[in-house]
């Protein structure tokens, strides 16, 4: 009795974690044709005073779109990646 139960549980766990990993390979391949990902956990956009940035967590990772003068592009990472603020100052060596 305790060997099937014990069997169900790693076959779930298994299964949810290869499901976590097709979802965040879905949502990138998503994020790299410009569509919308999938589950929106939150929403966030931040203003500057030369554009904006837009932050969309998933579950597990986020993406990142900058609207900005000073920084153009798009991110997509784990949940610890943080909004550039600005570009790094160049070296004046």
């Amino acid at each position: 009795m305790k060997r099937t139960i014990g069997l169900i549980v790693k076959i779930l766990l298994v299964t949810l974690v290869v499901t976590w990993i097709s979802l965040i390979m879905i949502e990138y391949v998503r994020y790299n044709n410009d569509e919308p990902m999938l589950i929106k956990l939150y929403e966030e956009t931040r203003n500057y005073d030369d554009g904006h940035v837009y932050v969309t967590y998933g579950l597990g990772y986020k993406s990142i779109s900058y609207e900005r003068d000073s920084i153009y592009g798009k991110e997509f990472g784990h949940l610890f990646i943080k909004v550039k603020e600005k570009l790094p100052e160049k070296n004046k060596s």
